[in-house]
């Protein structure tokens, strides 16, 4: 029960043509949530902060994307103000952010953290492994799955877990560029000078990593 999920595929666009025009949504039990969300806010939310890097904005009490967007602000004009003769910015996002974490590699990160309870991670590790899903539509059900990707989405852990996985990315040159997150939509800005910058580099640098962890970015 704690660890089996419902997914019921909803169309993301209109009209359904495709297979990947559906958004999977994972239901599990409401007392696996309840206890999600306790084990949240006991002994994970006071530490959030400490452990999540600064250039997230999402997820956390007191922050959000008007933030996000005046720190991008404040950085751009003050480029400009020392010299810059423009600013290169670069948006992109990941493929179902959630659905695509990897279970060894969030918990090998998990591992590491010393500010969080090691019983609450070793629960969290526990939570995530063995887990089982199935597909239902229109009452019709598959058999269940073993999975070793993805976390429930929502309140609880998920949003937490994705930004653990999220928090290395770093920008290469942090004396001089930018990066910016909001949950899975990130933007990482270079100041140009005599027509040369460096966010092309970024952007490499972001790639290896999306592939190093097995992630796909959407788009650019």
């Amino acid at each position: 029960m704690w660890k089996l999920a419902n997914v019921n595929p909803l169309p993301e666009e209109s009209p359904l043509t495709e297979c990947n025009q559906l958004r999977p949504i994972s239901l599990t039990n409401i007392i696996t949530r309840l206890f999600e969300r306790v084990v949240y806010k006991q002994e994970i939310a006071s530490a959030f902060k400490s452990v999540i890097a600064r250039d997230q904005f999402a997820y956390k009490e007191g922050t959000n994307t008007t933030d996000a967007l005046i720190m991008c602000l404040h950085h751009w004009l003050k480029w400009l103000d020392e010299g810059a003769d423009s600013v290169r910015v670069i948006s992109f996002d990941y493929k179902k952010a959630l659905d695509s974490i990897s279970h060894n590699i969030i918990c090998e990160i998990l591992k590491t953290l010393e500010i969080i309870n090691p019983y609450t991670i070793n629960w969290i590790i526990s939570f995530l492994a063995n887990r089982k899903q199935r597909v239902v539509v229109n009452g019709t059900e598959t058999v269940y799955v073993n999975i070793n990707k993805g976390v429930p989405a929502g309140y609880g852990l998920g949003p937490f877990l994705f930004s653990l996985m999220v928090n290395d990315i770093k920008p290469m040159d942090a004396q001089n560029n930018l990066l910016v997150k909001f949950a899975d939509d990130m933007t990482t800005s270079a100041p140009v000078k005599s027509g040369s910058d460096s966010a092309e580099a970024e952007v490499e640098s972001i790639q290896n990593w999306s592939e190093s962890k097995s992630s796909d970015i959407k788009s650019f």
